[in-house]
């Protein structure tokens, strides 16, 4: 989120949101401490070392967030038809919730309406987040998923002290003040952002202005390794066909062993469980006489948790295509449609508690990295190469989940059952 002040009266809000999905990549901590200097008046706060069993509001606010990239998604489908689209819900809903505590009014409430936690307190909500944060932040989990906020203010410009408090204690934020008229400035953010996301996305901001105020940037970075590798030597171009009927040629990853499978009338999907299997990558593909498009946008959260109810262990080839996938969108228009839209009207926005000086949504920008390949944490053995076969109706059938064609795609949190990114794939 930008803040940019307007003929002296009104301030912008810069809002971005930067996820990477990756492979096998080591992981960095380092901060630039030299860059960091807190606002004035702040104290740090330790995280909690112990995760209480989530609250009933607390799995209500999964849900909410899980409904809440649902609906994003399919208000994307609808305007980037058969395009790429790889988004991160969870890092756009805990950024949006961050943005709710400096917000009153009518802005408030549209807040809290889109991201379906009306009954939710604020503070029942900042801390429903701070747990859910830093439980994926744990310790056991530090190595495949790590999600951080920030905030980069203007020097000297006035911003509430409890708005900054509630960004540091319940979400962990960085808060950096900044020189906007700086050409460094913008270096200074990009450097943050690359270290985040271990390198995977080299640049969020391509300029500042003297009049921005606020910048609030958000990373996810996930590096999941496979629980049982793909055999690299098993790789082959194959054939990916394309919306268009056209094909193109992908080098393709395959392994044949026992994964949690579904298949019904109108669509396949498979579960690919991460190291651990707290975390796992769901694949789904339509039949050919159905409209994958179609079958997406009509997903809710209990219609997901219908389908997942039904797969079975099941022996089967599985072939992916290995590829590295780029995401930029601009959400402004999309969650205008969800019902977010006095933030960005420079009129109506009502963000009295964020700042004394009259302030709105400039913008919201997303990018995302997804990266597929064969890394595993468990060597395939070549006996596992072999193609079997089941017989039905005394007909030998090999069953098999290949992805080539445009496919579906889940992160999940099996414990939680909350949904990292979730993306649909027309072109790798």
């Amino acid at each position: 989120m930008v803040m940019r002040t307007l003929k002296m009266t009104k301030a912008t809000v810069g809002f971005l949101s930067i996820c990477c999905l990756g492979g096998l990549i080591a992981i960095s901590k380092t901060y630039l401490s030299n860059v960091f200097t807190d606002v004035r008046g702040l104290q740090e706060v330790s995280p909690r070392m112990i995760f209480p069993q989530p609250t009933l509001q607390e799995r209500q606010l999964v849900d909410a967030q899980v409904q809440f990239g649902f609906k994003l998604f399919s208000t994307l489908t609808k305007s980037q038809k058969n395009e790429n689209i790889f988004i991160c819900p969870t890092s756009l809903a805990l950024t949006l919730s961050m943005l709710y505590n400096g917000a009153t009014g009518i802005t408030q409430t549209e807040i809290a309406r889109g991201l379906g936690f009306n009954d939710i307190s604020a503070n029942t909500l900042n801390r429903a987040n701070q747990t859910l944060k830093q439980d994926l932040n744990s310790h056991d989990f530090y190595r495949y998923l790590t999600m951080t906020n920030s905030l980069w203010a203007r020097e000297g410009f006035s911003f509430r002290y409890q708005f900054l408090k509630d960004s540091r204690s319940y979400y962990q934020a960085k808060i950096t003040n900044l020189d906007f008229a700086s050409s460094e400035a913008r270096g200074i953010m990009n450097r943050w952002v690359t270290e985040e996301t271990q390198g995977q996305i080299q640049e969020i901001m391509d300029h500042t202005q003297a009049d921005d105020v606020l910048f609030l940037i958000n990373t996810a970075s996930f590096q999941g390794v496979w629980e049982t590798g793909f055999d690299r030597n098993s790789m082959e171009d194959k054939p990916f066909h394309l919306i268009d009927q056209s094909v193109k040629t992908y080098p393709f990853i395959s392994r044949y062993g026992t994964y949690n499978y579904l298949e019904t009338s109108q669509i396949k999907g498979v579960e690919i469980p991460y190291e651990n299997g707290r975390f796992s990558l769901y694949l789904f593909l339509s039949k050919p006489e159905n409209n994958l498009t179609q079958i997406v946008q009509e997903l809710t959260a209990k219609k997901l948790s219908k389908l997942l109810s039904k797969f079975q262990e099941t022996n089967l080839l599985l072939e992916l295509p290995r590829f590295t996938l780029n995401y930029e969108v601009d959400l402004t228009e999309s969650l205008k449609k969800l019902g977010f839209s006095t933030m960005f009207d420079s009129g109506k926005a009502q963000f009295s508690e964020l700042s004394s000086h009259p302030t709105y949504v400039n913008g919201i920008k997303h990018q995302t990295t997804l990266v597929i390949n064969e890394q595993g944490v468990k060597q395939t053995p070549q006996k596992n190469l072999v193609v079997k076969a089941t017989s039905v109706n005394n007909v030998t059938e090999q069953m098999s989940f290949t992805a080539d064609r445009p496919f579906f795609s889940l992160i999940r949190d099996n414990e939680t059952g909350n949904i990292l990114f979730m993306g649909m794939i027309f072109e790798p």
